[in-house]
């Protein structure tokens, strides 16, 4: 499986297969989910992986793409959504777009724009999660799609493969009491701690409180986080320090299933990302300062 969709481009010119990059350059369509600087490949068959934003405005950027690959050719294309063409293609808002298109082939100059956008793409928000279950596979899916790098850490060899989270960049088979050996949790991180019992979330936990993580959340019951928090103030952390990490964590949308339950949690990862970019307005307008106060936590 590929790491990502870098990885997998460089394969596919490796094996001979041209394909074309599409980017966003500028947009201030509102309409869409994407921001500058998003990707995706596109090859002969109009087959794509990464995206640029999805609905009919991806569709056509496709379209296009394929055309220029039959070319061999580049270029760049700008979408003027007035209200009318942001409608016609399947758009909430107008606004401008901005794409793209390079053409890549198997040569030393194409693998290097990959290599360049690879870079860039490793220097976002790194989410964590330490524990590779159910829930684990669905919340990787969902933060790959939404632009964080993300990373798996289990001591199981049969749960913490590439074969289960082809969406995540990395994928770790340790045991869990040297985590700070293998990696480092920069302040631009995010901790998502789900193992499959107290005691690994436990000796997670524990050394996670450690680093300059701007979110460590825990998974699972108020009363199952008592304990935790218990065991953590006799190991000499501060009330203060351990008030910092959210437990349960996840959006309260009343979710049940692995599928909601990893939609709740990207959502409050989505915002503590937010957060670190200075969108404190848009928390502010819902509510959602007021939200997290009375959880405990200042944002």
């Amino acid at each position: 499986m590929f790491d990502n969709i870098f990885s997998r481009a460089i394969e596919y010119l490796e094996a001979n297969e041209d394909l074309e990059l599409v980017e966003i350059v500028k947009s201030s369509a509102t309409g869409t989910p994407r921001k500058e600087g998003a990707v995706m490949f596109v090859d002969l068959n109009a087959e794509s992986f990464g995206t640029v934003g999805g609905g009919n405005l991806e569709y056509q950027a496709t379209l296009h793409a394929k055309d220029l690959l039959n070319k061999k050719e580049s270029g760049e294309k700008i979408y003027n959504l007035s209200q009318k063409e942001a409608e016609n293609i399947g758009m909430v808002c107008g606004g401008e777009s901005h794409l793209k298109f390079t053409y890549l082939t198997n040569d030393e100059k194409s693998k290097d724009i990959i290599k360049e956008f690879k870079k860039k793409n490793e220097s976002k928000n790194t989410v964590y999660i330490f524990g590779a279950g159910h829930v684990s596979m669905e919340l990787a899916k969902i933060l790959k799609y939404v632009e964080f790098n993300v990373v798996v850490w289990d001591d199981r060899d049969n749960f913490a493969n590439e074969k289960r989270f082809p969406d995540a960049n990395k994928v770790i088979c340790e045991p869990m009491e040297n985590i700070t050996d293998k990696i480092s949790i920069t302040d631009k991180d995010l901790v998502v701690i789900m193992t499959r019992g107290h005691v690994y979330d436990y000796m997670v936990e524990k050394q996670v409180l450690n680093s300059k993580a701007a979110y460590i959340g825990v998974i699972g019951s108020r009363s199952k986080n008592k304990v935790l928090r218990e065991k953590l103030i006799d190991d000499g952390f501060t009330e203060e320090r351990i008030d910092n990490v959210l437990a349960p964590i996840g959006l309260p949308i009343a979710a049940e299933t692995p599928e909601e339950i990893a939609i709740s949690i990207a959502g409050e990862l989505i915002l503590f990302r937010s957060r670190l970019e200075g969108r404190r307005k848009v928390m502010e307008e819902n509510k959602l300062v007021d939200l997290y106060k009375e959880r405990g936590i200042s944002i």
